[in-house]
This record gives structure tokens, sequence and C-alpha cells, in this order.
């Protein structure tokens, strides 16, 4: 009886049939130990916190205690709450000062063209300014003032306007009020001493004869 394989081929076939198998459990291998391995989870990335805004709050305005001298001679004193500084025109530009820093604002007359603002470090500039109303808070009530009836402004308690004469014109500044004299205590009234020698002595050395005469 012949066979059609013969024992050579048998065994060669039993060897290619180890190699196949081996080979699939090596791929089965490969393939349970790729899906043991975890996939890496993607880096969290930190998000941004969100910056807290800023809250702006509206500055309040000082008051200020003011002294206003009009033009009819009218003195208004009170508080002045409606601004905080004066816009001027001067010869170097338009100055914003803050009136926080004012001792006093000397406005244009018809005897000086220009405006005199004397600051509280004794600085002054000069200029123009263009001051619609003024409004004070006084005790009797709101006062609202033309600025065309203002003479000045006094910031400063206890000083007076000074007039000063210098290269460019009159110049104002600021000086404290002269401080009245304390009233004189009433003089004692001098009581000549009489002598016995019927005469009088008076303080600063005078005599005169005694009118009182001793009866017998």
């Amino acid at each position: 009886m012949s066979f059609p394989f013969s024992l050579k081929n048998l065994v060669a076939c039993f060897a290619v049939a180890a190699i196949s198998s081996s080979t699939l459990g090596l791929n089965g291998f490969a393939d349970d130990e790729t899906k043991a391995v975890p996939a890496k989870k993607a880096d969290v990335v930190a998000k941004a916190q969100p910056v807290a805004k800023a809250v702006v709050t509206s500055s309040k305005v000082r008051p200020l205690s003011v002294s206003v001298d009009l033009i009819s001679k009218t003195v208004i004193k009170g508080t002045l709450t409606d601004t905080t500084q004066l816009d001027m025109q001067t010869s170097f530009g338009v100055a914003n000062i803050p009136l926080s820093e004012v001792a006093g604002i000397k406005f244009a007359s018809a005897d000086d063209a220009s405006t005199t603002v004397v600051m509280l470090n004794g600085d002054s500039i000069t200029g123009a300014t263009d001051v619609k109303l003024v409004t004070v808070e006084t005790e009797w009530g709101i006062a609202t003032i033309n600025g065309s009836s203002i003479a000045s402004i006094l910031f400063v308690p206890g000083v007076d306007w000074n007039p000063q004469s210098g290269l460019n014109g009159k110049r104002w500044n600021l000086a404290s009020e002269p401080k009245e004299p304390a009233p004189k205590a009433p003089a004692k009234p001098q009581t000549p001493a009489p002598t016995q020698g019927r005469q009088i002595v008076y303080p600063n050395g005078a005599t005169a004869p005694s009118q009182y005469y001793r009866g017998r």
C-alpha cells in the first residue's frame, strides 16, 4: 500500500504547523499586551480664573470753607461744594488748579484785567477765568452767585488782600489781617496826698497849698 506523502513530507508539514501556531500565539499575546496597557489620559489644562473687575468708586467732593466778597461789599461765608478746581488761561497754557491748594482768588475788575490766584505755599498765578456760577451753602440756605458779581474768594481765614506795585503793574498777595489792639484799662484817678506843711504833693512832684485848716 503506498502513501501519497512520504515521511519526510509529513515531518515538514508538522514543522510548518507548529511554527504557524506559535506565530499565532505570539500575535495574540501581543494583542493582549496592547489591550492591557491603559490609554494615557489627556493632560489636564488648568483654566485661568477670571480676573476680578476693579470697582471704580466716585470720589466725593471735599467741602471747602470759603468767604466770598461781592462787588457790592457784601460778604457771604459758607461751604463751597459744587466744584474742586479752577480752569485758568495763563500765558503758558490752560492750568487746572485744585481749589484744595488755593488760599485766595482775586477776580479781574475794572482796575485789574487779570485774575490772581494765590496758592497755600505763597506762589501766585495770573490769567483769565470764566466763572459762571458759584454755589455756597450757608447757615441760612443755598446761595447761587453769578461769577460777574464776585470780587474775590478766600479759602483761608484771617487774611486780606494786599496790593503791590510790580514791573507788570499791580499784583495782589495775601497778608494777615492786623489785630485790633486790646482795650487799655481805665487809668486810676490820682489822688494827691496832703502833708503836714499844709501842702499837697502830687505824684509828678508838683505841690499846691492845702485848703485844709485845723480849727482852733
